[in-house]
């Protein structure tokens, strides 16, 4: 019933079909007025907008610091160089500038401020420094007692009631790890006298292992005579600049935040150089370039293709201006980059997505809903029609109850005649075979019926039952199985014939045409014809007297066992009875007859049904086919076994006493179906009239 229902051909499935095409497609034009309408394209490009503002704003104010306050280094280092002038010895000059050096410190308000000077022996000792830190520059206490002195004189610092840090050194050994914030500006100094321009932004680094990681901006130290002495710099620490790379502005809670990524104008990549936060330190691998695919040219919209985070990540990319056109480090680039997963971008977007496909599924839903309602509505008299005539008996007149809509009621009234009609014509057809008197029934099995049409006589023939008929008559796959299970059992060498199994065994002949997509089929019952055919084959096979296979059937039979591929070790033996011209002479040929039985039913033990052939050659000859043994000595041993039973075996003679049953034999190997008959049972022969020369109630092998 619900298969039917579905079926696509049915009107409750087309119905239902064609409501929720309608939702659906009202639906789908809304979501296109919306998509075309640039709807999730303008939310997706404010969504951008807005994130490409955020890291803006936060690029003008990272850029103001490095380039307005922790590089304003000018006004002190003409002091200083002046100063460098007056005190050529660094113990001097370091007393005479430590609070210019603290003045420059509170004014760029970094993390350091430092003088390193170059020396001769600076190689081996380390470069004569002066360096003061503020771990928070923001907190600024009048006697200095925020400051430490991480290189430099130590009476120096003692004067200053500063402390000195937990890492002092009086010198400081530059190695190949940290001198690249000294090398830089040093080594450009020949270029121009004017430091400003020669102002350099190291990577961050650290001073010596234990140290905390930092970056500085360095320039050379000349002193009034404009000679090169040293560098002058100051330094950030990555703890104070992680503040300004928060990013609570892009996301309150779990936000990816900003991180510094460092490029040279010769490669073509961008690699973190200072990141913040354990999420954004977890999400991106800080030891390999950013791999970058462009979503948004305009605003430096990007994906990182290279992180380890479950969902994609965007990235907008603002430069950071640090350095003069035409100056020795204008190739060096430094980025703020901002980042945002996709699902906190573009969540705005995804709302507005889930919001048009929760749309869309719920017009399907009301959709099947609605569909199913007014189609079950429209088709529920259908289906009841239809049921009343799956359920109605093929063997009475159809009467089909009213539906109330007038074409489905003209329908089932022309239903109705249609039907009858052809009952009637079936009624005629069957009773006109009836009176013939032949065993004959008839079958039809139509594309468009789940039943089938069948005369009377048929299940008389099928040996079927009622409560079956009335099963088969109504299913159509039902019948088919049962003709099926008939067909399982051919009778052999007859064709369309099968046989039947019912009290007693029966034959019946089944054909069947087929005509256009329709089914027509004959049955008939052959019996007679079978067990006269039978009667015939077993008179002209057998032996009148014994039963066993006579002459030319025993040969019939031999090709047949030899013929099979796996016939495995066969032989042929030839048997004689021994005396039987004296028994006959002697008792009378009845008797004789009675001997020959016995001896029959003695040669059926020799060796199992399925391995045996036996055939009567003549009166007293018989011929054995051994055949399916595994090998020679096999057959040996079943034909000692034979005779040694023998000496055993007597008949009863009339006058009272008995007489042994004694048989002579002769044994042919037989070595495949293409060994000459004739020659074979000539050499079987010969075999058999040895063993009689030697005495009889023997045997003997040739070949």
């Amino acid at each position: 019933m619900i298969k039917t229902r579905w079926s696509r051909q049915s009107i409750y499935f087309k119905l239902t079909i064609f409501v929720i095409l309608i939702i659906i497609f009202q639906a789908l034009l809304l979501t296109g007025a919306m998509l075309i309408g640039g709807v999730l394209s303008r939310a997706r490009e404010n969504a951008y907008q807005s994130f490409s503002e955020k890291v803006s704003n936060r690029q003008e104010t990272i850029e103001r610091e490095m380039k307005n306050r922790w590089t304003n280094v000018d006004p002190y280092l003409i002091q200083i160089a002046g100063v460098l002038s007056d005190y050529p010895e660094q113990k001097e000059f370091f007393d005479a500038v430590a609070k210019d050096l603290i003045a420059m410190l509170r004014t760029t308000q970094t993390t350091g401020a430092f003088i390193i000077l170059d020396e001769p022996n600076a190689a081996e000792v380390g470069n004569p420094v002066l360096y003061i830190r503020d771990y928070d520059p923001m907190l600024n206490d009048v006697g200095n007692k925020d400051l430490y002195m991480v290189h430099g004189p130590s009476e120096l610092a003692k004067s200053l009631k500063i402390p000195l840090d937990q890492t002092w050194g009086y010198y400081l050994k530059l190695t190949d790890d940290n001198r690249a914030f000294f090398d830089q500006p040093y080594r450009n100094a020949s270029l121009t006298f004017n430091a400003g321009l020669l102002g350099y932004w190291s990577l961050p680094f650290q001073l010596s292992p234990n140290d905390l990681p930092i970056v500085t901006y360095t320039m050379p130290l000349f002193n009034a005579d404009y000679e090169l002495r040293g560098i002058i710099g100051v330094e950030v620490s990555l703890n104070y600049l992680n503040q300004y790379l928060s990013g609570t502005d892009l996301q309150r809670r779990d936000s990816m935040g900003y991180l510094i990524a460092y490029s040279k104008s010769e490669e073509s990549h961008l690699k973190p150089v200072i990141t913040s936060g354990a999420l954004q330190k977890r999400m991106i691998r800080e030891t390999e370039p950013l791999l970058l695919t462009r979503v948004h040219s305009e605003l430096n919209m990007f994906t990182i293709e290279n992180h380890d985070s479950a969902e994609p990540i965007y990235a907008c990319l603002e430069r950071i201006g640090l350095y003069h056109l035409n100056t020795p480090f204008e190739g060096e680039e430094w980025y703020l980059v901002g980042m945002m997963t996709e699902g906190s971008l573009l969540s705005f977007v995804q709302r507005i997505q889930r919001i048009l496909s929760a749309s869309l599924v719920i017009s399907i839903l009301i959709g099947i809903a609605g569909g199913i309602f007014i189609s079950y509505g429209v088709s529920r008299p259908i289906v009841k029609l239809a049921k009343q005539v799956r359920e109605s008996s093929g063997e009475k007149n159809l009467q089909l109850n009213a539906t109330g809509l007038l074409e489905v009621d003209e329908l089932a009234m022309a239903m109705e005649a249609a039907n009858n009609s052809l009952l009637d014509t079936a009624l005629r057809m069957s009773r006109i075979i009836d009176l013939v008197e032949v065993p004959i029934g008839a079958f039809e099995i139509r594309e468009n019926s789940d039943g089938v049409f069948v005369t009377d006589q048929l299940w008389h023939l099928l040996d079927v039952d009622i409560e079956e008929r009335n099963l088969l008559i109504k299913d159509k796959a039902a019948f088919r199985k049962k003709l099926d299970q008939i067909f399982r059992c051919p009778e052999e060498g007859e064709p369309n014939v099968y046989v039947l199994s019912k009290e007693e065994l029966c034959w019946l002949k089944i054909k069947i045409t087929q005509w256009e997509k329709d089914v027509l089929g004959i049955v008939m019952d052959v019996t007679a014809e079978m067990l006269e055919k039978k009667q015939i084959k077993a008179d002209r096979d057998r032996d009148p007297l014994t039963g066993i296979l006579n002459r030319k059937a025993f040969q019939e039979e031999l090709k047949h066992q030899m013929s099979e591929k796996q016939a495995g070790t066969a032989a042929l033996l030839m048997f004689d009875l021994d005396n039987l011209k004296k028994v006959n002479d002697a008792h009378g040929h009845q008797f004789g007859d009675q001997y020959i039985l016995h001896a029959v039913e003695m040669l059926k033990t020799i060796a199992k049904q399925h391995q045996m052939v036996l055939g009567r050659r003549s009166g007293d000859e018989f011929v054995l086919l051994l055949h399916h043994f595994s090998n020679r000595q096999a057959i040996r041993e079943c034909v000692n076994s034979f005779f040694n039973r023998l000496q055993n075996v007597a008949i009863g003679l009339p006058d009272g006493s008995h007489k042994p049953v004694t048989l002579s034999g002769g044994l042919m190997w037989l070595e495949g179906p293409d060994q000459d008959y004739e020659e074979a049972l000539k050499l079987a022969d010969e075999a058999l009239y040895q063993a009689k020369r030697s005495g009889k109630e023997s045997w003997c092998e040739k070949g």
